[in-house]
């Protein structure tokens, strides 16, 4: 039976990043989810309209009036989800290839298997050291060779995954190093991967959880899957802006403002994501996430897109260059459909 995967979307995303299931349904059999989490009426409209006559699409609206945090919708999918599977992937990832080629065998042998990291990351960058104490969604294994498994694209073996749940109440939920049980703390500081200020991303207890308890998991990223990496809060945070009416002058204004009190605010309470945004890969991250914001606005209004940030890694110059193609192909697909 093919495998059908969640693709959560928050409010500001489904306009930009919808386009990108054409590619996933392309290049293979599974069927797709795709929730609304907090989106507008006319977005989950769009959500149902690119459904209908595709029998493997359907819709699933989270009950919220406004979009819940990532590891809160995913535990709610989760506890609601009666495959034998549970998977997920990330709205901005976009396949070029047969993506489930190297991943379908893993399935049989692995309570879980992971893919899908942002194309900007090097291959380093997706390495937990010991001298860092914040588990990021980006690290996906240890120095030592420990998979970390992450929440970009996921196929968890759900009967294992609920069993877990339901023993441990370890879900998908960020906890720090003081939240887990004493048992995996112990466990963890073993493998130099704890310390009082310790902090798990989405996901990462969880997948610590099964290993502790003798789950195996696999990393196995498809060079056929294209992630840009981080959109989904710069594209919500645009949109509250609209609904608020701050645009224009005044709005770059309130951003410019905002940002400052959130950084100074990060600082002071020695944010875990402030922390990570000083790792190897964070100017990285950051300059790509604004790059493709304004390649999918600049291709839905019609514009000319931005020029490619300037890249000394072979590797990921390739892909934000293929990825940029494909986006502004799945634009003209479907301008010209439009026109029809």
């Amino acid at each position: 039976m093919p495998l059908t995967f969640h693709i959560v979307y928050i409010p500001g995303t489904v306009d930009y990043l919808l386009p990108f299931v054409s590619t996933l349904l392309r290049w293979s059999a599974c069927h797709f989810r795709l929730v609304a989490n907090g989106c507008s009426e006319s977005e989950v409209g769009r959500l149902q309209a690119r459904c209908a006559n595709e029998p493997r699409l359907e819709t699933v609206i989270l009950p919220t009036n406004r979009p819940l945090l990532h590891q809160v919708a995913l535990n709610s999918l989760q506890s609601r989800c009666s495959d034998d599977f549970f998977c997920f992937m990330d709205s901005d990832i976009l396949a070029v290839g047969p993506f489930m080629t190297t991943i379908t065998p893993l399935l049989a042998a692995h309570a879980g298997v992971f893919a899908g990291a942002p194309l900007w990351c090097r291959p380093g960058d997706q390495v937990f050291h010991p001298g860092m104490d914040v588990v990021c969604g980006e690290h996906d294994r240890t120095t030592a060779g420990l998979p970390l498994g992450g929440t970009y694209f996921a196929i968890y073996d759900n009967r294992v995954l609920t069993d877990f749940i339901r023993a441990t109440e370890i879900g998908f939920e960020r906890r720090g190093f003081s939240q887990l049980p004493t048992s995996l703390q112990a466990w963890c500081a073993e493998r130099d991967l704890a310390g009082p200020r310790h902090f798990y991303d989405t996901g990462k207890a969880l997948n610590l959880g099964l290993l502790r308890a003798g789950h195996k998991l696999a990393v196995n990223d498809s060079p056929s899957l294209f992630h840009l990496g981080g959109l989904s809060g710069i594209a919500k945070r645009k949109w509250y802006d609209a609904q608020k009416g701050i645009i224009g002058v005044w709005g770059v204004f309130y951003r410019l403002a905002r940002n400052a009190y959130v950084e100074l605010r990060r600082r002071l309470r020695d944010d875990p994501f402030n922390r990570s945004r000083k790792l190897p890969f964070g100017r990285r991250r950051q300059v790509y996430r604004l790059y493709f914001t304004a390649l999918l606005a600049a291709a839905a209004d019609g514009r000319k897109p931005p020029p490619r940030p300037a890249e000394g890694d072979v590797d990921v110059r390739r892909r934000a260059q293929v990825a940029t193609e494909q986006i502004l192909a799945l634009t003209y697909d479907r301008t010209a459909q439009t026109e029809r």
